[in-house]
């Protein structure tokens, strides 16, 4: 149960970093924020993989959602000013959220043996 409140309370967070970064201009982000493996596979991995955690009952709607934030994240380039849209980083986005879904049922499902 513990595991759960924090999965919530850190996948929200992760959540609210992810859009922060996105609308946030790109000069004023730290340098190493740029780097593509930073900046797409780390956090959007780490959102698949705790909002699995978070919601383990509902793994089919959390997976759209997520994959729908990471193309959302990307997209959101056409819109605000002094932002490329980058094709290759959308689908950077959207395979690392992918993996972060299914290493986070993975967890789950060896957590739920070890506990049985």
């Amino acid at each position: 149960m513990e595991l759960t409140l924090l999965a919530h309370a850190l996948a929200w967070t992760v959540l609210g970093l992810i859009v922060l970064t996105t609308v946030v201009p790109v000069g004023t982000k730290y340098p190493f924020m740029a780097m593509a493996s930073i900046d797409s596979v780390i956090p959007f991995g780490l959102l698949g993989f705790l909002f699995v955690m978070a919601y383990p009952e509902d793994r089919r709607v959390i997976a759209l959602v997520c994959i729908a934030v990471a193309a959302a994240s990307e997209s959101l380039a056409l819109i605000l000013p002094k932002k490329c849209l980058r094709i290759e980083r959308a689908i950077l986005k959207v395979l690392a959220t992918v993996s972060g879904l299914i290493l986070g049922a993975v967890f789950m499902e060896l957590m739920q043996q070890v506990v049985s």
